[in-house]
């Protein structure tokens, strides 16, 4: 196409989006007009919680310009106690990394709840893992790919090799991975401890009858030089999901427990010489790990966003959400603010007290729930989905003359889940209102 068409082209298309724009916009300001007395919105503004007021405060005092998020550490150890209290003595508690991305928040958390197991599911940071948690017992989470655990072994020194291999179990779904595993222990001269993932429901993979469980134990039997049987994993996230008309959430809990059963004692009945009582038996999340009362075959629960209660994790009704999203003010404008409706702007307002302001924040996008001051709300007619701009310049609220902002105050959210550290470049940490120091993420490695 030559330049001069394109040019026309392009100005066509500009003419046709400035119709397609006066149209809609017309369309929505007559639509209002039509559904005002039906719909119109009250006053959902107000002041911040005083919980909010001093995180403001003390943000503000910090001379905090930017978005940051923040750690409540008192919260957090409201969460521990509950885990602890739920859990008691019958079961080892396994902190899930990837919800509690931060060293310093993981060691925290280990020496608050009195734990020294993890769960991991990233290989770089298994490397970290194993230098600064040299006594921890680490599960994999997923399996790995023998490329990573090759990987894995080329950043710890050699002489390290035997050492690490005793803190980690690998996790393992098949028998051709695990041919793959022994191929690499004894390569190394290696034992590898191997901990064997079972579909108990949720069909993300893993062993899901008898004949295959055989042959991975007889193989483990076979090679007990190389490899070592350290228990199963059987994961249930699904059971929070079950849908009404086809199961209940206990149901559901049940029926998975019932399938952890039979492979636990095929291991234990069939395989006497590869069972013993300091086995894992693994299972459990934090949407789940209340429901375990009278589970016997099951000794370790790993959880990690219940340490922090994310959005996402309502169900959990006795902890307190932990991680805030805090992002400031950088503009206050009068009126709603919306390009190519400005004649419809007083309409807008007196329809909706709720857009009475335009408040521009710095950043935004975050997969997260406004949740102070109450009221503010991002501009329906502007807004897009979650995370679909990762690094947004600014993001257009609206609020009522009762949500009392200036610029530089900050509007708080709650993320959806835990791992929304890895967009920052540091924690703040505060203890009663007080912001005491920072702490970093771990590496944004994947």
């Amino acid at each position: 196409m030559s330049q001069s068409r394109q040019d026309k082209h392009n100005s066509s298309s500009r003419r046709r989006f400035i119709r397609t724009a006066a149209t809609v916009s017309t369309g929505i300001a007559v639509g209002g007009v039509g559904l005002a007395f039906i719909l119109k919105p009250s006053d959902a503004g107000a002041g911040y919680s005083p919980y909010f007021s001093k995180l403001n405060t003390t943000l503000k005092k910090a001379g905090l310009g930017r978005p940051c998020i923040v750690l409540d550490l008192d919260r957090v150890d409201h969460n521990i106690s509950r885990v602890k209290h739920w859990l008691g003595k019958d079961f080892n508690y396994r902190v899930v990394t990837k919800s509690l991305p931060s060293l310093q928040l993981i060691q925290y958390v280990l020496e608050k709840s009195g734990s020294n197991h993890l769960m991991a599911f990233h290989q770089p940071y298994l490397e970290l893992f194993v230098t600064r948690f040299e006594n921890s017992d680490i599960l994999l989470g997923k399996p790995m790919l023998v490329a990573a655990v090759e990987e894995f072994y080329k950043g710890i020194p050699k002489r390290r090799h035997s050492q690490v291999s005793k803190q980690i179990q690998w996790l393992v779904d098949t028998e051709v991975r695990l041919n793959h595993y022994l191929r690499i222990a004894k390569e190394k001269k290696l034992k590898l401890r191997i901990n064997l993932e079972i579909d108990i429901g949720l069909h993300r993979g893993g062993i899901a009858d008898y004949p295959e469980l055989d042959k991975m134990l007889a193989l483990i039997a076979a090679n007990r030089s190389h490899l070592e049987f350290t228990g199963l994993m059987g994961y249930e996230a699904h059971v929070r999901h079950a849908p009404p008309l086809i199961s209940s959430v206990n149901s559901a809990f049940s029926d998975a427990m019932v399938a952890y059963k039979r492979f636990y004692n095929r291991v234990k009945d069939k395989f006497p010489e590869l069972y013993h009582e300091n086995l894992t038996f693994n299972s459990g999340g934090s949407t789940t790990y209340q429901l375990f009362h009278d589970t016997p075959e099951i000794n370790d629960i790993a959880a990690g966003s219940c340490m922090v209660k994310p959005s996402s994790f309502q169900m959990l009704e006795d902890h307190k959400p932990a991680l805030f999203i805090a992002a400031p003010v950088l503009k206050k404008l009068e009126g709603p603010q919306v390009a190519f409706l400005d004649f419809a702007s007083d309409l807008l307002q007196k329809w909706d007290v709720n857009m009475e302001h335009a408040l521009y924040l710095y950043g935004g996008g975050w997969a997260a729930e406004q949740v102070s001051p109450p009221g503010v709300k991002m501009n329906p007619l502007t807004a897009g989905p979650l995370n679909q701009n990762l690094l947004p310049n600014q993001s257009l609220y609206n609020c009522s003359s009762s949500v009392k902002l200036n610029v530089g105050d900050f509007v708080f959210f709650h993320p959806q889940q835990g791992d929304a550290a890895f967009q920052f470049e540091e924690i703040g940490v505060t203890r009663s209102g007080r912001l005491l120091e920072t702490w970093k993420p771990l590496p944004k490695r994947f």
